[in-house]
């Protein structure tokens, strides 16, 4: 006995996807710090200094003492001479009490107070010598100050740019899909059993 038979092939579809990518870029651009150095000051302040000048004693080498300063070196130079005289005296007094010694105390003394025995040469004190006037300086310390400025800033920060491209995903049938249906008239089948 004939016995109508139906096949089926059947294929599925395969689908396939073009996929580009997203594209993400981002750059950061620099900042702008505006940076400004403020100059140090330096003050530096002096005090002039002090120059004193005493002539007083180039004054005198040349004789012109004050009034006073006159008085006083009279004073001083009779002074000096009535000690001198005070002196010789007590020393002729010893010669001539020593008497008893040998000598002739008496003829000495009178040969030494002639004349010729001693010739002295009179200068003024200070005439010759150094020019007499004192000078004297004193500095004063300069006194510095420092003041150091600190840096300003005025910084700009800038916003990062960023530029993104989407992606693009595209489908595609790589295998259409398909069904294949086949009749036949039959095949003999064994019907004695």
């Amino acid at each position: 006995m004939h016995l109508p038979q139906i096949r089926m092939e059947q294929t599925f579809a395969r689908l396939g996807l073009n996929i580009q990518k997203p594209v993400q870029e981002i750059s950061q651009p620099t900042a702008d710090l505006n940076m400004k150095q403020e100059n140090a000051v330096l003050e530096i302040h002096q005090e002039n200094g002090v120059l004193t000048m005493d002539a007083s004693a180039a004054r005198e080498n040349i004789d012109l003492r004050g009034p006073l300063r006159r008085t006083r070196d009279h004073a001083d130079f009779g002074y000096q001479r009535y000690m001198e005289a005070v002196a010789e005296i007590s020393t002729e007094g010893d010669r001539l009490r020593a008497i008893e010694n040998k000598g002739n105390p008496i003829a000495d003394l009178a040969y030494e107070n002639s004349g010729i025995y001693e010739a002295t040469e009179i200068i003024a004190p200070g005439s010759i010598i150094g020019n007499g006037i004192e000078i004297h300086y004193e500095a004063k310390k300069p006194v510095i100050q420092f003041h150091a400025r600190g840096v300003s800033m005025d910084p700009v920060i800038k916003k990062p740019i960023l530029n993104y491209t989407r992606g693009i995903i595209e489908g595609y049938i790589q295998q259409k899909n398909s069904l294949k249906i086949e009749v036949a008239a039959g095949a003999l089948v064994d019907q004695r059993r």
